[in-house]
């Protein structure tokens, strides 16, 4: 796999040997190795799986489900998954275009594996909102045991290293969110020394941080490094 490479995993209830439709002209067999999902440049290769024992946690864990929702994760009878690369903002784009028309022809969420999100249709839809972050339902915060510093989880999709920054600043989950849109569609440099500058006296500098949240032999270690967020 390469290192940029995402899997969205989507639970649908239809049967791994069964045709799942995307729309009235793209389905997706048994047998299929790679689809083309309309309003979306980004070619997907295909991986058909049994359904997951374990995929209500992950939901849990990003939404509040309501009853006939937590059903259907519950009792999903397969699995569909599309992986694929982005290499820009507007890659990303087109991919929540095509995992919006995969939750309208009836998957119940998508959950992204580099990232371990996951979001029902109903909260994916509304996550994206105005559109102004599209990068948001691929991006994982996580909080450090002493609940001081919060970390991303997933920005290798980008070719990025995560980030982390003080729970103790304003709005920290949002600054993050924020800064890894600046480094991936902005093109402001992803190392130790880059200022960003937001406005209204908001201005920070990334600084390198020598050692990682997850060790170097777990799956959700990112080789791209972690860069910290300060205030300057």
């Amino acid at each position: 796999m390469s290192m940029n490479q995402f899997i969205l995993a989507f639970p649908v209830n239809v049967a791994v040997d069964e045709i799942f439709s995307v729309t009235e002209n793209v389905k997706i067999a048994a047998d299929t190795k790679t689809v083309m999902i309309p309003g979306c440049s980004v070619q997907f290769k295909v991986v058909r799986q049994p359904p997951s024992p374990d995929l209500r946690e992950s939901f849990v864990d990003h939404c509040d489900l309501a009853p006939d929702v937590e059903n259907a994760i519950l009792n999903h009878k397969s699995l569909v998954l599309l992986l694929g690369n982005v290499k820009s903002i507007e890659d990303v784009r087109m991919v929540n275009v095509a995992i919006l028309k995969m939750l309208a022809a009836g998957a119940i969420g998508v959950y992204m594996q580099e990232s371990g999100t996951a979001w029902t249709a109903d909260v994916f839809r509304e996550m994206l909102g105005t559109g102004e972050f599209p990068m948001e339902p691929w991006i994982g915060v996580i909080m450090s045991a002493d609940t001081e510093m919060l970390y991303t989880l997933g920005l290798a999709v980008f070719a990025l290293p995560d980030l982390c920054t003080s729970n103790s600043i304003s709005d920290a989950d949002e600054l993050l969110q924020m800064t890894a849109h600046a480094l991936f569609a902005d093109g402001i440099p992803a190392k130790s020394g880059s200022v960003i500058d937001f406005g209204d006296d908001e201005r920070y500098v990334l600084r390198q941080e020598l050692k990682g949240f997850f060790s170097k032999d777990a799956p959700e270690y990112n080789k791209q490094g972690l860069l910290r967020i300060v205030k300057k």
